[in-house]
């Protein structure tokens, strides 16, 4: 399963795991794996099985749609993310707040 990461409208980091990522994110390959391979190596309590503070996607195709998994209770602020995983965030700037969104259609003005 391949993570990649966002930041919603309102500065929160969101995190997606399968299925398709925007253009330039792809476009961005290997530092979005490496971000994950350093994630997935220093596994801050938000990558264990803790209730992580991320705003947290899945994709069950090759379909743009992701589905909520997780709700944090306080959600991180991509400037309080670890910069492996911020400068990739970064990358894919979402144009609307996830909030209380519990389904994501990338191809319908998310990105």
């Amino acid at each position: 399963m391949w993570d990649w990461w966002a930041v919603d409208a309102e500065g929160f980091l969101v995190q997606f795991s399968g299925g398709p990522a925007p253009e330039q994110v792809l476009a961005q390959v290997d530092r979005v794996d490496a971000a994950a391979a350093w994630a997935e190596e220093n596994r801050p309590s938000w990558f264990n099985d803790a209730p992580q503070p991320l705003h947290a996607f899945s994709c069950n195709g090759e379909l743009p749609t992701y589905t909520r998994r997780d709700v944090p209770d306080s959600p991180l602020r991509l400037s309080d993310a670890p910069t492996a995983v911020a400068d990739v965030a970064a990358l894919a700037v979402l144009r609307r707040a996830v909030g209380d969104t519990w389904t994501i259609y990338l191809d319908e003005g998310w990105v």
